[in-house]
């Protein structure tokens, strides 16, 4: 048992998302500070179980479990909560100010694994500034899905000598239309994935672009059944961040065992997990 199953997280499990992840996020900065923590905690939680691995975007992902962003709004965190398991980690949202601040936080500690921005502002100097220090780009449209502002961050990337993948977020109300719409763009536009908000989203998604749009499932994902539901209806990676703050790190373990044992296939596609 941790440090933080036992300190923790008889708190956070009675607080609202905000402040269990302020709560968490003093937790793992406190930890990351001890000498020797961060290689022990790779060491304990080095997860990398044959048969989970899966190549998306061009990237190794050496598990589907990711840390979604809302966490390490700051990118400050991003090789300490890293090494709790997860094969990757979406920090932010950030603008073009948190951009910034993320890349000369980079310069200092370089990322150990699979480092994803989410950007909810300022779109086009935010990619542009963060080009060559983050390995994915999560593009936020939760409050306004309007496809033109990817223009001029599409034709951006065509004079980049390297290929960062581009993933579209949309809320967790947009309409199956709006789904629909927004997929037959990323299909045409060359976004290389989505991410979602709810398990209805990603089984319309999944079955529309009959899996040929990969999918993050952000669901808010407490459970290893509820990961493992979602990779089934048809998420490529799925997002665990309430489940951290109110179950503890040993959520990705307690996961990746669930899905080693329990491994099922989409109706659709015919893939495992």
């Amino acid at each position: 048992m941790s440090l933080y199953n036992v300190i923790i997280r008889p708190f956070v499990k009675k607080m609202d998302l905000e402040r269990a992840s302020e709560l968490g996020l003093k937790y793992f900065r406190f930890i990351g500070r001890i000498p020797l923590m961060r290689s022990l905690n790779r060491w304990m939680y080095g997860n990398k179980p044959k048969g989970l691995q899966r190549e998306l975007f061009g990237l190794d992902f050496y598990n589907p479990i990711g840390l979604g962003a809302g966490l390490d709004k700051h990118c400050e965190l991003y090789n300490d909560l890293n090494n709790l398991g997860f094969s990757f980690v979406e920090v932010g949202p950030l603008d073009s100010d948190g951009v910034r601040q993320a890349c000369r936080n980079i310069r200092k500690d370089p990322p150990d694994d699979i480092l994803a921005a989410c950007i909810d502002r300022d779109y086009l100097t935010s990619f542009t500034l963060g080009y060559d220090f983050f390995d994915f780009f999560v593009l936020d449209f939760s409050s306004d899905p309007n496809t033109d502002i990817l223009d001029s961050v599409l034709e951006s990337r065509l004079t980049e000598q390297n290929y960062k993948p581009v993933i579209l977020k949309l809320s967790g109300d947009t309409s199956s239309k709006d789904l629909e719409r927004l997929t037959d763009f990323c299909l045409m536009n060359n976004i290389d994935g989505i991410e979602l908000r709810s398990l209805e989203q990603v089984k319309k998604v999944h079955e529309y672009s009959s899996g040929k749009l990969p999918i993050i499932a952000n669901c808010h994902i407490d459970t290893p059944l509820q990961a493992s539901e979602a990779l089934v209806a048809g998420a490529s990676l799925v997002e665990i961040r309430t489940g951290l703050l109110r179950e503890g790190p040993g959520i990705v373990q307690k996961t990746l065992d669930y899905l080693s044992k329990n491994r099922k296939t989409p109706k659709e596609n015919g893939s495992t997990i």
